[in-house]
């Protein structure tokens, strides 16, 4: 007869059976677990060693091309904006040796920089739209210039500028407008100006996303292209998460605006020169080394 001591051990010796066998069990898992990791560990230390090794590969051939852009660049360049005048306008955030950069590049080109421009903070204030507004519309509107029919401030001061800077109006035009803005605070000229061919806008750096100057600055440039030829000259932060990247996810501003985003390099600078007889040649691209770019520089033609 089978005792209840015999039935007590007999359960227990399954439960010792099945506690060994989780814990084996367990063992075995986490080995395999164990062993995935590492393995695991072991391609992404590979796979970042590549991505190092890449970067630095591309890091020595953006310098090989930055020296032969200050080598070459005036040469390749040479004589692509003959007699070209240019306005070139500063965003806030420019630096004076962007500007000056650009200036030379233009310079290098044949071109010639009728006039520098700086826009201030004020221009791009939210609470000041009623003041662009204001002026477009009645302050300072020359004969002959078709504002869009839009309330939006950006576009509407774009429409202006973009009108006299590009010499449609009269030179007394010209004046009135920016004297317009000056008053505002929200323009400051750097020596004299007189209109040009081209607009050049120098957008480096990020925009705020909540404060709408991304949207405000890009009817700004969509406008100014609608008037003749303008480029809009970034860096990698612009191309990114500023006025470049905007411009670029802008299907309006893409149809008038050409856009470089790797200005602020010796090569950026030639594309830019490059880009800017393109322009003044009736052809739109979007040029750098952004991913969002159409190709490094404009074809030859």
């Amino acid at each position: 007869m089978i005792s209840y001591r015999y039935h007590l051990i007999s359960i227990i010796g399954i439960f010792l059976a099945l506690a060994l066998g989780v814990v084996v069990g367990t063992t075995a898992v986490n080995g395999a677990v164990v062993g995935d990791l590492r393995r695991q560990v072991k391609d992404l230390k590979a796979a970042n060693a590549d991505a190092a090794a890449r970067a630095s590969s591309l890091s020595k051939d953006a310098g090989n091309a930055d020296t032969l852009a200050q080598a070459f660049g005036a040469s390749i360049v040479s004589g692509k904006l003959s007699n070209v005048g240019v306005v070139v306008v500063s965003l806030p955030g420019t630096t004076a040796n962007l500007t000056n950069a650009v200036a030379t590049e233009i310079a290098a080109a044949g071109g010639k920089v009728t006039g520098k421009l700086q826009i201030t903070k004020d221009f791009i204030d939210p609470g000041r739209v009623a003041d662009i507004r204001s002026l477009a519309t009645s302050g300072a509107h020359p004969v002959g210039l078709q504002l869009p029919e839009t309330d939006d401030a950006g576009r509407l001061a774009g429409s202006l500028l973009g009108f006299v800077l590009l010499g449609k109006g009269a030179p007394t035009d010209l004046t009135q407008v920016i004297a317009g803005f000056t008053g505002l605070k929200m323009i400051k000229a750097d020596g004299g100006l007189s209109a040009g061919r081209a607009v050049v806008l120098l957008s480096p750096g990020a925009l705020a996303k909540t404060d709408g100057s991304a949207a405000m600055l890009t009817g700004f440039s969509t406008e100014l292209g609608a008037k003749g030829p303008a480029l809009v000259v970034g860096d990698s932060t612009s191309a990114a998460g500023g006025l470049i990247n905007a411009v670029r996810a802008n299907a309006d501003a893409k149809d008038n605006v050409s856009t470089v985003d790797d200005g602020a390099t010796p090569l950026g600078q030639v594309t830019m020169a490059l880009s800017l007889a393109e322009v003044v040649a009736g052809r739109k691209g979007n040029y750098g080394t952004a991913a969002n770019a159409d190709a490094l520089l404009p074809t030859a033609n």
